[in-house]
């Protein structure tokens, strides 16, 4: 796996785009901000290193604040610095580098904002201008370390024999007696407006929408409506969407357009809009649940049933949007649970539920109730089927190959070859069996458009769908990625993208 410091020499020579405008600055959130502390959060990140071992900020004063508030920074001359270390200087202002390599009493470092550029740079040990080193409490495969790594070892076999188990398990199959979907709603929609102390009901034209999406993205609902003078609508108002005298979405007007013809188009938010608000939060040992209600209250947000994801996390989270705050400890949680969860709006409460509960059984997706489909194949982008890992044998002074691959496929496609490095032999060739087993396959997107509607699918529910897509046929649970709903014509139908399931050969 890569390292922090093999991410920046793959960004040496990078440019800032004119007045600090970097990807560095963007991650952080402080584009067009010195970028030196940018570069190395995001070289981070990009290495797979959590937050919680190396901050995400712009600031080299908070950084350095960081390691010293967790007794993990050491002055110059009283520590001799390593690979992956974080160096802070003092020169007429702040800066900071990764440590690539000490040699020689000479420090070999990797910086941004450097010339306004990535560039190594070299200094002697006493340099005047090193205050000192950050180390980040790395696990030995984000460092790059050659020790035993036991511990870590162990804890990347079982994470490894859990991704092959749930790729080797069959996906549930639709039996043969699942429920279809019923009655065709009638879709009929109502609009109810609140400005201030006023509360009336929208006449909507034709072709209202809803769109929910599974991953850090707000609810939104569009409509067109004929500007009357017996109501006006003004930004924040509160609107309640119901169909079919059921509630279905709760947000608030963020964007008004007037037109000549004396229409006007509102775009309507859910509460998952305030999420992208940045925040700075320092955290002990809270589940996502939990710390989603601790940002709830300081935004003022609704929220209702938070699942248990029974992981705690404690984190350090520096001008990172309430999104990102939220997702961090959902994939934490993922990788030490497997579960997936997913955030949204039920009708203005904030809702955290576990993926497996969100099954929709009358909403049975086949040819009959979905009017077109779009069914694209690749084998272009993340997809292997030949994995190579390689470990340097320091002992032997060889280098040792753990490879497996697949005949057939790489006879059909030719060689599509990942490769890496790995610190531990123990996991190579586990790790090259589950490489395999998540890459080794065609990448297939499926869009259904013209569904008939149901008001219970949105972004994370599982529907049942039954298609024959030529090369596949599809008789499993799928998870929605998208999920359009229109309202148009006295018709109410959904689009819908989706994935998972029994979706490849």
């Amino acid at each position: 796996m890569k390292d922090i410091v093999d991410v920046a020499i793959g960004e040496i020579g990078y440019r800032e785009q004119g007045n600090n405008r970097t990807k560095y600055g963007e991650y952080t959130g402080a584009n067009g901000a010195a970028w030196c502390h940018s570069f190395v959060s995001w070289c981070a990140h990009e290495a797979g290193v959590s937050i919680s071992v190396v901050p995400k900020t712009a600031s080299t004063t908070y950084g350095m604040q960081w390691f010293k508030k967790r007794g993990q920074f050491k002055y110059k001359g009283k520590y001799t610095p390593k690979r992956c270390d974080i160096v802070y200087f003092k020169t007429g202002r702040s800066h900071v580098g990764i440590v690539e390599s000490v040699s020689g009493g000479q420090l070999h470092t990797i910086e941004g904002n450097t010339s306004d550029k990535v560039a190594r740079r070299s200094y002697s040990l006493n340099n005047a201008t090193i205050t000192g080193y950050g180390t980040p409490k790395y696990t030995s495969t984000q460092n790059g370390s050659s020790g035993s790594g036991k511990k870590d070892s162990k804890k990347e076999l079982q994470y490894l024999q859990k991704i092959l188990s749930r790729h080797e398990a069959k996906a549930e199959t639709i039996k043969a007696d699942e429920a279809e979907t019923g009655k065709i709603p009638a879709g009929n929609v109502m609009i109810t407006v609140n400005n201030g102390k006023k509360k009336f009901t929208v006449p909507a034209e034709e072709g209202a929408k809803v769109v929910w999406e599974r991953d850090s993205t707000p609810g939104k609902f569009t409509f067109t409506a004929k500007v009357e003078k017996g109501f006006s609508i003004g930004m924040g108002n509160e609107v309640l969407v119901t169909v079919d005298s059921k509630k279905f979405f709760y947000g608030f007007v963020f964007t008004k357009e007037g037109k000549k013809d004396g229409m006007a188009s509102y775009i309507v938010y859910d509460q998952l809009r305030y999420l992208k608000n940045k925040e700075t939060i320092v955290y002990k040992k809270k589940t996502a649940g939990e710390l989603i209600k601790i940002l709830a209250k300081r935004f003022n947000l609704q929220y209702g049933t938070l699942a248990d994801t029974g992981w705690r996390r404690s984190a350090i989270e520096d001008n990172t949007t309430l999104f990102d705050i939220i997702q961090n400890a959902l994939d934490d949680t993922l990788i030490t649970k497997g579960k997936t969860y997913v955030l949204y709006d039920k009708v203005g409460k904030l809702q955290l539920t576990d993926v497996a509960k969100m099954k929709v059984n009358t909403c049975l997706v086949d040819a009959e109730t979905g009017q077109d489909y779009s069914y694209k194949t690749t084998i272009d982008s993340d997809v292997y089927n030949q994995i190579k890992l390689v470990y340097e044998n320091k002992k032997k002074g060889t280098f040792d190959l753990y490879v497996t691959k697949d005949s057939k496929n790489i006879g059909k496609w030719g060689t599509l070859q990942y490769l890496d490095k790995i610190d531990n032999p123990d996991i190579g060739k586990l790790k090259s069996k589950a490489l395999l087993k998540l890459y080794d396959k065609k990448k297939r997107t499926l869009t259904i458009s013209g569904v008939i509607g149901n008001i219970n699918v949105r972004g994370g529910s599982l529907v049942p769908v039954m298609l024959d897509l030529g090369d596949i046929t599809v008789a499993n649970y799928m998870l929605v990625d998208k999920v359009t709903h229109t309202f148009k014509n006295c018709e109410y139908t959904m689009d819908l993208v989706v994935s998972g399931g029994d979706f490849s050969e």
